[in-house]
């Protein structure tokens, strides 16, 4: 019986060695605190109601890019997903903002998760891309003519 415990034992060491990481650390030794939130994508937030990014392009890739793909040619699956690229509904900055803001069809509303500033980032974004027509940009002042009025629960 002493026998092979020493060879479990034996058989053991290497799996132990292996889980070690390059710094020669076990897992077990290393600090879980400190590597909670390192090494997460900017595009998460301590508040998880609200997108962290200021670029419009990085918003397109969190918020839309999912559904339009990343191209903006829009996608057929499990749901239909309108393309953005080449579509003349986007040469209105309004509509665009106002899209993202309230929702439009069956996609949401994000009035609730980004700022006035976020959403006249996207729109012009969108709106510059994919072939679409480099109008007029839209600013977060304008957004905030759009935006529907909070309501309390």
């Amino acid at each position: 019986m002493r026998t092979l415990l020493i060879l479990a034992f034996a058989a053991l060491l290497p799996l132990n060695a292996a889980a070690q990481d390059e710094s020669g650390v076990a897992p077990e030794e290393t600090d879980q605190a400190t590597d909670a939130g390192e090494g997460l994508p900017e595009r998460f937030s301590e508040d998880s109601e609200q997108f962290t990014q200021t670029d419009g392009e990085a918003l397109y890739r969190t918020t839309c890019q999912a559904c339009h793909m990343e191209d903006g040619r829009g996608d057929k699956g499990a749901g239909e997903h309108p393309p953005l690229a080449d579509n003349p509904k986007l040469q209105s900055k309004h509509f665009v903002a106002g899209v993202i803001l309230t929702g439009y069809h069956g996609m949401p509303g994000f009035s609730s998760m980004m700022s006035d500033e976020q959403v006249a980032a996207v729109t012009n974004y969108v709106r510059s891309h994919f072939g679409n027509i480099d109008g007029a940009l839209i600013s977060a002042e304008e957004v905030g003519t759009l935006r529907p009025p909070e309501v309390e629960d």
